[in-house]
């Protein structure tokens, strides 16, 4: 014991056990490569359910059979949505039938890169389930009571927020709610961690003071709590190193704090290397590290004066972390924690807990509820965003180090200095020379971006958007995939926080669908539409947005071209011509050949990029007119597996005979264009 206690309390073990760590994971998360064992060919795959969710007509389930496999089936019916949501358990066998499922990596830089998460998930294998059976096999003891759980709050009227509080399903949350909360700079209240553990300790520990088995019994109930609620990371930290804690003063160790945490953390990441890249993990642990480095500052006898601190002392230390991962942060944060941070605490969760256990408390409960919407509401109607756009890794290692010598030197020069590094995040654009052109991957659609150095002109020719169609009841969904959030998210990693103009090329809806998604973070300052008649699209453009008819670029040589009224939407495409340096982009829109050949008789329409009219379709695209623009390079924005079969064979049998090399969104995703004196550079995001 004696030798367990010296190795447990020198920093050379700690160090040491750093550095076997930092290879250890290094060498199982990024030199071992891992690949699904079920064959691509596969057709029918029988696994156990793991988890769950329906929303709309789309069931996704994680299942595990000899590996995990994510899922997807979409519900054919009303009748067939009300029969899963009453069949379907947790621990359940399904056999399903259907086909592997593609997943696509990021499209779109700086963005949620789906593949990448289900490989840190170790999910390898993706399937998309045409019919599904629910198998005769039994589920087991502990699925039987996680079942319980979820059948019991369904009973409570399956109120989402108490889904939330009890078992850490956020998914049933409104969306626009939940969009308020995480501008608010408050969702880690939503997810099971070291609060809620705190709570559950510290009541079981009064009910059960008497009992001579206690500490086993809590632990018991702390685990299968774990279970129930999924593992997430935070809880797991949270029960970890309450645990670990106990057995150093139960062994008489005398190890500080800062140290467990430190072997929870070597301990989680020895278990699953992969936790490394989880969210969730890196939160966790810095807010409880900062709590207990500053724990000295936080012996305040004022209890407001404590929570202040709390507050002030968190957002300082996950600040590098919510930058790094959404490139702006929320100033108005700091107090949104003070006041719901005991809210919650105090009287949301506890309530959750005790309508759990007895159903009246749900009306006071719902008061509450009601109550945490209303101030979540009026917080993001009054938020403060600061983009502050990418950072990266040594930079946040530098922040560390200053705020860590400022707090440990209580030195003012050291907060002046971090103060200073956040003017630097903020002004980074200073640094950047270059011109920069994005032809953004928006699916069926086209989306292209002009940045002059220093960010001092930004112009945006189309935003993409979806062609929605009619949907039933049954099918409607709380959260529709929007990839205007993409394009949103990539915008502020580059500190765009204004567009110079917004040009839509016509106004069908995948050419402007998103721009309503873009204006509501990124200030809009003029748009210019064109001069066929107005649609309901586009009258709500102009009435949120100065229009302009002739805009004056400073940055870039621009021409707009509005060749005579036709009489349909795509032919009255804005055609425009953007020239940096000895470069030249020629936009084509939605114009027809017939557009093509009036264009080419009236103007000089050589260009160095050719972006190609209608996404490669054969109704553009002319060979004469590609021989006349003669470019260098042709870009095609199209979606992949499109229903219109864009691009049209014809248009890429002309452009291989004229020799033209083709940059398509569907093989690249989004293409970047990097422009200097002299200098052409492309890069994909798809490698």
């Amino acid at each position: 014991m004696r030798k367990l206690k010296i190795i447990l309390q020198s920093n050379v073990f700690y160090i040491g056990f750093f550095l076997f760590l930092a290879f250890y994971i290094f060498f199982f998360t990024n030199i071992l490569k891992y690949e699904t064992k079920i064959p691509t060919y596969t057709k029918e795959i029988t696994a156990k359910i793991v988890s769950f969710s329906i929303d709309g007509d789309k069931l996704s389930l994680l299942l595990k059979a000899k590996e995990k496999i994510s899922a997807t089936y979409y519900i054919k019916s009303e009748e067939e949505k009300g029969e899963l949501e009453n069949s379907l358990k947790v621990g359940q066998t399904l056999k399903l039938n259907g086909e592997t499922k593609e997943v696509i990596g990021m499209t779109i830089s700086n963005t949620f890169d789906y593949k990448k998460y289900l490989y840190h998930e170790k999910i390898y294998f993706c399937f998309q389930a045409s019919k599904l059976e629910i198998m005769d096999y039994p589920i087991g003891f502990f699925n039987t009571i996680k079942n319980k759980v979820e059948e019991r709050i369904i009973k409570l009227g399956n109120h989402s927020y108490l889904r939330a509080f009890i078992i850490g399903d956020k998914t049933l949350i409104d969306h626009e709610e939940y969009e308020n909360i995480m501008e608010n700079g408050v969702s880690h209240l939503f997810a099971l961690s070291g609060m809620h553990l705190s709570f559950l300790y510290i009541f079981l520990d009064k009910v059960l003071k008497k009992w001579r088995f206690k500490k086993m019994v809590i632990y018991s109930f702390l685990f299968l709590y774990l279970f129930i609620t999924g593992f997430s990371v935070s809880f797991l930290r949270a029960i970890l190193f309450l645990l670990l804690l106990d057995i150093n003063k139960k062994l008489g160790i005398s190890t500080s704090r800062i140290k467990v945490l430190f072997l929870t953390a070597f301990l989680l990441l020895l278990i699953n290397p992969f936790y490394i890249y989880n969210v969730g993990f890196w939160y966790t642990f810095v807010v409880t590290f900062s709590l207990l480095f500053c724990s000295s500052l936080l012996k305040q006898k004022n209890k407001l004066l404590q929570i202040v601190l709390v507050s002030i002392i968190t957002f300082l230390f996950s600040f590098p972390i919510s930058v790094y991962l959404n490139y702006e942060i929320n100033m108005l944060s700091i107090f949104n924690n003070i006041v719901l941070v005991p809210f919650i605490s105090t009287f949301v969760f506890p309530l959750a807990l005790l309508t759990f256990v007895f159903p009246f408390f749900l009306p006071i409960f719902e008061g509450f509820v009601f109550l945490l919407e209303k101030i979540n509401g009026c917080f993001a109607s009054i938020a403060i965003p600061l983009i502050l756009g990418k950072i990266n890794l040594l930079e946040i290692f530098i922040y560390y180090g200053i705020l860590l010598l400022g707090v440990e030197l209580r030195s003012k020069k050291m907060f002046g200095c971090l103060f200073l590094l956040v003017v630097f995040f903020y002004n980074k654009n200073i640094f950047q020379s270059q011109y920069e052109v994005y032809f953004l991957d928006v699916g069926q659609g086209d989306s292209t971006l002009f940045i002059a150095p220093q960010n001092k002109e930004v112009i945006l020719i189309d935003t993409g958007g979806n062609v929605s169609f009619p949907k039933k009841d049954f099918q409607i969904r709380n959260k529709e995939f929007n990839l205007g959030d993409n394009i949103v998210t990539f915008l502020k990693s580059k500190r765009i926080r204004n567009i110079d103009l917004l040009l839509i090329t016509h106004g069908d809806k995948d050419h402007l669908g998103y721009a309503s998604t873009i204006g509501n973070d990124i200030k809009i300052k003029q748009v210019m539409i064109n001069k066929d008649n107005i649609n309901e699209e586009e009258r709500k453009l102009i009435q949120k947005w100065p229009q302009v008819e002739n805009y004056q670029s400073k940055y870039f040589e621009m021409q707009t071209f509005f060749l005579k009224l036709c009489d349909n939407e795509n032919d009255n495409s804005i055609l425009t011509k953007l020239k940096i340096y000895d470069y030249t982009f020629l936009m084509m829109g939605d114009a027809s050949s017939k557009v093509e050949k009036e264009f080419m008789h009236q103007y000089n329409v050589s260009s160095s990029v050719l972006k190609l009219g209608h996404h490669g379709s054969n109704t553009s695209s002319l060979y004469a007119f590609l021989k006349n623009v003669n470019p260098k390079y042709a870009i095609i924005s199209a979606g992949r597996n499109n229903r219109y079969h864009h691009p049209s064979k014809e248009t890429i049998e002309s452009l291989k005979k004229l020799k033209i090399p083709i940059l398509n969104t569907q093989e690249m995703g989004t293409i970047e264009i990097k422009i200097s004196k002299g200098k052409f550079h492309i890069f994909q995001t798809l490698a």
